[in-house]
């Protein structure tokens, strides 16, 4: 019968939270760790499913000891750049946002027979092999982020093992299962990122061309949500159709969106001010009309548990022709903000008659 190497890695590391928002973040978060791990596949690695936070997959092209190495290095680099990224671009504060660089990754590896099931469409692997492997998922490993091999893999590369490796055993189904890990926790250490170039530095410098104030009585963490959550902009943002952005990532420094109005598109970037006490929420865009650039940001002040000053800044960076209309510009864009706060002060109001979008 062929052999396959099997091959899980599984991402561990967030604490359950019951917040809807910590809830669908962690969701877009793995997800976005999944496929960095699919698309770091070198060793021609087949999906079979995604099983919650892991993925299980195999080959039957066998790599050499060095090549699965190399993958699982490869792999372990991309993730810890990727949290470590993510933790410099987020702007969001909930838990699973907050703990994205606390997560951790492990690799389970097992050497064994390919027997497959058909159930109508769907064929993959099955067989003792298969649950093997899954079996090792729970063990009593004493490091986070490691390379395990059950048995049958280690033998397989038992010639060119180290000394680092350490041998165990569970006891599964009253049988003892041996198996052999290596530690990984140095590849985390190791991970350096270069530092994102901050594209607020002008803005942070200069004055705002239109500010603008109002009082919710809300909290500021709820009012924040409400801004930087794209699927609820069409709510209180009137003077859009439709905003286009990808519903399975979160919103952070550098996302994208396409706000479509009824003179054309509006590509906005989501964008980042010096840290203070406050919530801030920023965007910029090049494609409004009339000016070079155009950014904001929505400053949050905690008034009272649930009475918040929200404060708009507005940067106009007009164009030649804008210059010449700039009175009529800042009017306009002063009535349309006036318009957008007070339309977020009634969103906010009746939030509870909002389904979860």
């Amino acid at each position: 019968m062929e052999k396959a190497l099997y091959f899980m890695p599984d991402i561990s590391g967030f604490t359950k939270f019951v917040n809807n928002t910590e809830i669908e973040h962690g969701i877009h978060i793995i997800g976005e760790l999944l496929e960095l791990l699919i698309d770091s596949n070198t060793i021609n690695l087949q999906l079979v499913e995604i099983e919650g936070d892991a993925l299980f997959m195999f080959t039957s092209e066998i790599p050499t000891y060095g090549q699965l190495l190399e993958q699982t290095t490869f792999m372990l680099e991309n993730f810890h750049k990727h949290t470590k990224s993510y933790e410099s671009k987020r702007i969001c504060n909930c838990g699973s946002c907050r703990t994205t660089t606390n997560l951790e990754l492990k690799f389970l590896v097992h050497y064994g027979e390919l027997a497959f099931i058909k159930v109508k469409n769907f064929v993959k692997p099955y067989g003792q092999d298969v649950i093997k492997i899954h079996r090792l998922l729970k063990n009593q490993v004493p490091v986070n982020e490691y390379l395990l091999f059950t048995n049958d893999a280690y033998n397989l590369y038992k010639s060119q093992v180290d000394e680092t490796w350490v041998k165990k055993s569970e006891t599964y189904d009253l049988k003892s299962l041996e198996y052999f890990y290596k530690n990984l926790e140095n590849i985390k250490k190791n991970v350096q990122i270069a530092a994102i170039n901050r594209n607020d530095e002008v803005i942070e410098n200069t004055l705002p061309t239109i500010t603008l104030e109002k009082i919710i009585d809300d909290n500021e963490q709820n009012i924040f949500t409400y801004i930087s959550e794209l699927k609820y902009r069409h709510l209180w943002d009137k003077e859009v159709k439709r905003i286009e952005f990808d519903e399975n990532k979160v919103n952070r420094i550098g996302t994208q969106h396409n706000c479509v109005i009824n003179i054309g598109n509006l590509n906005f970037e989501t964008i980042a001010q010096e840290n203070t006490d406050d919530l801030i929420y920023g965007e910029s865009t090049k494609d409004m009309m009339f000016t070079k650039n155009f950014s904001y940001f929505i400053k949050l002040h905690k008034i009272a548990e649930n009475k918040t000053k929200v404060e708009v800044n507005l940067f106009l960076e007009l164009n030649t022709i804008g210059t010449f209309m700039k009175s009529n510009i800042v009017k306009m864009i002063k009535k349309m903000w006036n318009n957008k706060l007070d339309q977020l002060a009634l969103v906010l109001k009746n939030k509870n008659q909002f389904p979860n979008l």
